[in-house]
């Protein structure tokens, strides 16, 4: 008897900040939430030290009185859900009553708040999550909490948290993901003083990213919209040359709540198809609308998984919707002419001392005056491109994209409009027998010979294997492949997958196959080196369904039937070559999602040539 116990609230509250609050990022993650489930339109983040030493957040809410403040750091105390079947059909960011109590446990907090026309605010200080005080205070509507010394009494946690360029840029990456999946509202962002994140706050996701990811990228964004009787799907999904080297710039939002799924991201990529190049990916922002009943998130503290009734109906809808973007748009990539910087003028300073007996001519440097540069260009000058940086920069300043308040309230470009999808190419010339130079209505075009006949074989082979029967084509003499033991246990596990493909596979003692069918599609005396090939492909992809091995197969033969690079060709066969890719799904990548052809526009042509200026 007396070795069980019920645990003290702080002890309790300790363990749940260990799954709450990971990081500074995660506070600033559930504070924020708080605030848009107050109904706030602008909400301030300011950060010390990475939001070690101290993170201030600041809404215009609906504030709250001071019964229920003082409530508020009660554990598993809420006003987003009354009972069991709310569960069932969340419609709120936060719901479990953890975070404040949780955060309070491992921080100093003072929570300021007012209702709106209050006569005061209540503001309420926490040390360890114990009360210290509960008092009046002067503030407008809405509500502020200010975190400092995180993990104070924690030592452990404190020890294991990175530097502090790793957490700001933790706290921008989830500020920037709350701003992309909430438009509507002002998000700013400050880091010892220093302005991180501002957007607008209007309702236009563009408008998001371009002040997350700059203008550059904003500009290769095409919208997404699309709706059945499940879901609703818009967003932003970049050009395919958009590319980035991690998946950190695709968000998925599912009805305003930030995610993390594999799923989701596995269904964008695919929805790219072969547009993108080896271990590349896009930029693309998705909010999915649907039922609450049809989404369970209440699968960790942390809310950034949830589990979803329709799954694969909304992977198969996504990957679709993304597709029909891009059958209907030129994807080939255009060639800007770089903008040559002029000169600024330089007042040239009068020499006094040039007539005076002895005196020597100024140097060049004293001649000149040093000119005059605006604060808006000094912010051009010192702004780097992007949000999230593809490498750990070595200050935190480098790690978002700062902007002034003019800048800011530019318009960002806007998305291409539609335009004909491939154009009325004629063939002129061929260069170093590997580019094909065309010229069409809107300049001139360099096509990649091989990569566009690889695309022309990718489609004629992947059409030929969806018709057909997966019977194999009998071989009067079998072929006799020897295989490493480790691939012979692979092929030996297999043999059934490889039987529904066309292939007849006959263990011939030790670690000998009898290729005895193949493929139809398959081209003689390429057997055994295809099968090979596909057999090191499934051994770095495991285990996969036959229609990814079949997309495999297509591409291994794609790339070996396609004219090579310094091969010659006629004027008829340049013709035949762009007729045919005219008549592919997708003319603008090969299979493996390098760029077929690159344009020239007119325009671009008349500025290196300084017709226009």
């Amino acid at each position: 008897m007396g070795r069980i116990r019920i645990l003290e609230d702080r002890l309790v509250n300790q363990i749940a900040a260990g799954e709450v609050v990971e990081r500074p990022a995660s506070v600033v993650k559930e504070l924020i939430e708080n605030a848009i489930d107050a109904g706030a339109d602008r909400i301030l983040v300011e950060i010390e030290e990475g939001g070690i030493r101290s993170i201030r957040v600041v809404d215009n809410g609906c504030g709250m009185d001071r019964e229920d403040a003082q409530l508020a750091f009660s554990r598993h105390a809420t006003s987003k859900i009354l009972r069991e079947r709310d569960l069932f059909a969340i419609h709120t960011l936060g719901f479990r009553g953890e975070a404040l109590p949780s955060i309070a446990s491992v921080s100093r907090m003072t929570l300021t708040t007012a209702e709106r026309g209050a006569a005061a605010a209540t503001r309420i200080e926490l040390e360890g999550g114990e009360v210290r005080s509960v008092g009046e205070a002067a503030h407008p509507p809405g509500t502020e909490v200010v975190v400092r010394d995180l993990f104070f009494n924690t030592p452990a946690r404190l020890k294991h948290l990175k530097t502090v360029n790793t957490e700001v840029s933790h706290v921008a990456d989830i500020v920037g993901r709350l701003a992309l999946a909430h438009p509507e509202i002002r998000f700013t962002l400050r880091h010892d003083g220093r302005e991180l994140i501002r957007t607008l706050g209007d309702g236009k996701l563009l408008h998001v990213v371009h002040a997350l990811y700059g203008g550059k990228a904003a500009a290769k964004m095409v919208p997404l919209r699309a709706e059945n009787a499940d879901f609703l799907l818009t967003g932003l999904v970049g050009r395919p040359e958009l590319t980035r080297s991690s998946r950190s710039y695709l968000s998925t939002i599912i009805n305003g709540r930030y995610i993390r799924s594999l799923p989701l991201i596995h269904a964008v990529l695919r929805g790219y198809e072969t547009l993108l190049p080896v271990s590349r990916y896009p930029v693309a922002v998705l909010s999915i609308e649907l039922d609450p009943k049809l989404v369970d998130v209440n699968v960790h503290p942390a809310k950034m998984e949830v589990r979803l009734s329709k799954e694969k109906e909304l992977t198969a809808f996504i990957e679709e919707e993304i597709k029909k973007v891009f059958r209907t748009r030129s994807l080939a990539p255009r060639v800007e002419a770089r903008e040559v910087k002029k000169e600024r003028p330089v007042q040239q300073q009068f020499d006094w001392s040039a007539g005076r007996r002895g005196s020597k001519p100024p140097s060049p440097a004293k001649r000149e005056m040093k000119p005059q540069v605006s604060a808006v260009d000094r912010v051009r000058e010192e702004t780097p491109a992007s949000l999230f940086t593809e490498k750990a920069p070595d200050r935190p300043e480098e790690i978002v994209r700062p902007q002034t308040g003019k800048e800011v309230a530019e318009e960002p470009a806007s998305p291409a409009p539609e335009e004909e999808r491939f154009p009325d190419l004629e063939p002129l010339a061929q260069v170093h027998g590997t580019y094909i130079v065309a010229q069409a209505e809107d300049g001139f075009y360099l096509i990649d010979q091989h990569a566009a006949h690889e695309r022309i074989y990718y489609e004629k082979v992947s059409e030929e294997m969806r018709r057909e029967e997966p019977t194999g084509q009998p071989l009067l003499m079998p072929i006799p492949m020897e295989c490493s033991p480790g691939d012979a246990e692979r092929v030996s596990a297999r043999l059934s997958l490889f039987r529904e493909m066309g292939w007849e596979l006959e263990p011939f003692g030790g670690n000998t196959f009898l290729i005895r069918s193949h493929p139809r599609w398959v081209p003689p005396g390429q057997e055994e080196e295809i099968l090979r090939e596909l057999i090191d492909w499934l051994k770095r992809e495991g285990a996969v369904r036959p229609e990814r091995i079949r997309d495999a197969g297509a591409k291994l033969i794609a790339c070996k039937a396609a004219i090579k690079a310094n091969r010659r060709l006629s004027g008829e066969e340049m013709s035949r070559l762009l007729t045919d890719l005219a008549r592919c799904d997708n003319p603008f990548t090969c299979p493996h999602g390098r760029p077929v052809m690159i344009h020239f526009s007119t325009r671009e042509l008349e500025k290196l040539f300084k017709r226009v200026m």
